[in-house]
């Protein structure tokens, strides 16, 4: 007797663990469709993002035209139909009240070109009272999807979100239209026993898709109703087929809701077959109570069914973890995206992102406001070339392959290149300074390139007027200083000067002197960036000229005496005067910034074609920070330091520009509290004779 009810208390733990797993698994079919459908509509989701996102930011009908025909034109042909914009009054086209612009597809036309339409614009159609619209603009930025409508004997779901413009200001709406016939294929693909039907419905109760379409079309037909499709039926309707034809007894039915869009998915399925495994547990009981030693294996079959039960709600558990997972990633893609178009539109230079073939995949506010139509998503780089082509600061019109962008296409990182372009709304012309630089995939292949564009335009001007000035400045002041000297020696020469007097008159030929100095460095160098300073070019011979050098920087500086290391004779091709100027220049520096009583070491040495002029100093050195900018014009590193030793800051400028224009090169190292080594490399000439030939010459422009 104890067996016995231990076996009918065994009996029901079991069928109870057998139903819950049976129940479990029923779920779990349902789960993965509702899953599918989620993932189907996800695609739709992206694409209403990017509509209604880049809708915000355009002003022209034709170009928001032209990116829903690419966007139409970019998504599955089975599943969306079509893409609208629905503008409040006034926000496309000033005084226009209803402007809503539609792309489909041609459904008589399978494969055609979209079909841009203005039909539904009218006071008759007065999309502002639809119910999708309002929906939308009260949901805060949230996608809505609509309950299923028919056009044509053709099933549609909407999408639909609000669209803002760049202060949060609300432009309108943009719609995506589904076709529904997509579901049914997902629908009769996952029932795949006749035991068990899935189907879907809408949050109101419409039918989306059911396995028994056509079945519950003619009961419906057969009432008198003239119904279209199956959406134009509910799941009030469906009950009571269902009970008509007898499916509404023996069936147990399990509910899932697909997450964002609330459509519900149904699992109908006959107990008989859900539940086969307990009756054969029943089966299985009776036989026990016969045998009764048969009860122990019954508690192993238990424990292990139970084992199976558990093992598969967490399973379950497992997967909507998984999905509570994606949706978190999901989220936080999207933010990094937001923060990301905000920096992009926040910056003051301008940033275009090209695609492999040239193609224009991203432009933010600075770049529309400076290259216009130009720079707008969808063109490609060759298309506009002919009609906006840029020039060097030359004057001359730059190739398309030698582009940034199109270089950077090619695999090339392009660094400070400077160009001229005109205004595409006026005649006024621009400076810009690009960089620009190839995006590869993780093989390596250029898949897109970036190019940073910076208007330098008033930089160039304020370049261009400080030269004005100091020339101005230098030839007003050069009268003056002339005769200023020219009086204090004609006083100098009066027949019984005193000495007070003497020395007051040298002391104004002193300062005279120095002016002097300076107004020639003022002029030299402005000449020097304009491109107008002449060179009288000879073969020199460099020891010579080095001597002279050290003997002029000794006069000024007799307490840092100068070592040098001579070579043989040694013939450079230039122009005498202005080497000179560039040795006394870096020589007078070195001299300058050393100790008093320290020397300074000056080294010949021959390096294959070229000579090098080596100067060093233990001086104060320079500090690494302000290394690259000693070569500046107007530039003092050490300027409002205890070691200032004053200037003008253009020594370095001028030596730098006139070893350049031989065709040679200066170089720097230094250390500061260590020292400074300056190298002077020069093209050398074969040992000969020098001859008087000589030619004349002007400098070319830094920026030519």
């Amino acid at each position: 007797m104890l067996l016995t009810i231990g076996l009918l208390d065994f009996d029901s733990r079991v069928r109870h663990g057998q139903q819950q797993e049976a129940l479990a698994q029923q779920k779990a079919r349902t789960q993965e469709l509702a899953s599918e459908l989620g993932t189907t509509l996800r695609g739709a989701d992206q694409l209403m993002d990017t509509l209604a996102v880049l809708a915000g930011h355009f002003s022209e009908k034709h170009v928001l035209e032209e990116l829903m025909r690419r966007l139409l034109a970019s998504a599955p042909e089975s599943a969306v139909y079509g893409l609208g914009v629905w503008f409040e009054p006034g926000q496309l086209v000033p005084g226009v009240r209803y402007m809503g612009p539609y792309v489909h597809r041609d459904v008589a036309r399978r494969g055609g070109p979209p079909v841009l339409t203005y039909e539904w614009s009218t006071p008759a159609y007065d999309y502002f009272q639809q119910s999708w619209y309002q929906q939308a603009r009260t949901s805060g930025g949230r996608i809505v999807i609509s309950e299923p409508y028919v056009e044509e004997d053709q099933a549609y779901e909407t999408l639909s979100r609000a669209v803002f413009d760049d202060r949060g200001q609300l432009r309108g709406v943009a719609t995506v239209d589904l076709f529904l016939s997509q579901f049914k294929d997902m629908i009769l693909e996952a029932n795949h026993s006749p035991s068990e039907s899935l189907y879907v419905a809408s949050p109101a109760g419409a039918l989306l898709a059911h396995p028994q379409e056509e079945r519950l079309l003619a009961w419906a037909r057969a009432r008198g109703r003239s119904v279209r499709c199956l959406c134009e039926l509910t799941l009030v309707d469906l009950r009571t087929w269902e009970h008509e034809q007898g499916l509404d007894r023996g069936r147990h039915l399990s509910e899932v809701s697909v997450p964002r869009v609330g459509w519900r998915v149904f699992a109908s399925t006959d107990e008989g077959v859900l539940f086969k495994a307990v009756r054969r547990q029943w089966g299985l009981v009776v036989a026990l109570c016969v045998v009764l030693w048969g009860g122990l294996g019954a508690s192993g079959l238990a424990m292990a069914r139970s084992e199976r039960t558990r093992s598969l709600m967490r399973t379950l558990a497992e997967r909507q973890r998984q999905e509570e997972e994606r949706q978190r990633l999901l989220a936080q893609v999207r933010q990094r995206s937001a923060e990301f178009q905000a920096i992009l539109e926040g910056m003051v230079d301008a940033v275009i992102v090209t695609d492999s073939v040239g193609v224009i995949t991203l432009a933010n506010r600075a770049a529309l406001t400076l290259f216009g139509r130009a720079a707008h998503e969808g063109i490609r780089l060759d298309t506009v070339y002919p009609h906006h082509r840029p020039r060097g600061l030359d004057g001359q019109d730059i190739p398309f392959d030698a582009l940034p962008m199109v270089r950077s296409l090619r695999g090339e990182q392009v660094c400070d290149t400077e160009l001229i372009i005109t205004r595409p709304e006026s005649p006024q012309q621009l400076v810009l300074r690009l960089n620009s630089a190839p995006i590869r995939d993780e093989s390596g292949r250029v898949v897109a390139a970036v190019s940073v564009a910076r208007d330098i335009t008033q930089a160039i001007e304020l370049e261009r007027l400080q030269g004005d000035f100091a020339r101005m400045a230098a030839h007003e002041l050069k009268t003056p200083l002339t005769v200023m000297k020219s009086f204090a020696q004609l006083a100098r020469r009066t027949e019984t000067p005193s000495s007070a007097l003497c020395r007051l008159l040298e002391g104004i030929c002193r300062g005279v002197d120095r002016m002097d100095r300076l107004v020639r460095t003022l002029l030299d160098a402005s000449q020097l960036q304009s491109g107008q300073l002449r060179f009288e070019k000879e073969e020199v011979e460099l020891c010579a000229l080095v001597d002279a050098a050290i003997a002029r920087t000794a006069a000024n500086h007799p307490h840092n005496p100068i070592h040098l290391q001579r070579l043989p004779k040694t013939w450079v091709f230039g122009d005498r005067a202005r080497l000179l100027q560039a040795l006394t220049e870096l020589l007078d520096n070195a001299a300058r910034y050393s100790p008093v009583g320290e020397g300074v070491e000056v080294a010949l040495t021959l390096e294959g074609d070229e000579v090098e002029i080596s100067i060093y100093d233990k001086g104060i050195g320079i500090p690494t920070e302000q290394r690259e900018r000693v070569f500046e014009r107007f530039y003092r590193a050490h300027a409002g330091t205890p070691h200032d030793r004053g200037g003008l800051g253009l020594g370095l400028f001028l030596a730098r520009g006139i070893v350049l224009q031989h065709g040679g090169r200066l170089e720097l190292d230094s250390r500061e509290g260590v020292g400074t080594r300056v190298r002077l490399c020069l093209p050398r000439l074969p040992e000969r004779q020098p001859s008087a030939e000589r030619t004349s010459c002007e400098t070319v422009s830094p920026r030519a």
